[in-house]
């Protein structure tokens, strides 16, 4: 059973960082469409993975220093 309770809460963490950057994403591209589809582009800023690779690998916050970079940039 803790097994289980420990997968459950990996599964509930990547979802919910998922979540968040896919929100960060969108308020910068502008609609849902556009923020899955560069969740799944290989991008060279990100070493040649995906966005969503990396939350995947967890390293959501890597990607959300990449979005907010972008934010300040005019």
């Amino acid at each position: 059973m803790d097994a289980l309770r420990a997968r459950f809460e990996q599964q509930s963490r990547r979802a919910q960082a998922y979540y968040t950057v896919m929100h960060t994403a969108r308020s910068i591209a502008g609609t849902d469409d556009a923020a899955s589809a560069w969740m799944n582009e290989a991008l060279p800023q990100l070493g040649g993975k995906t966005p969503s690779q990396l939350v995947n690998e967890g390293r959501e916050e890597e990607v959300l220093a990449f979005l907010n970079s972008l934010k300040k940039t005019p």
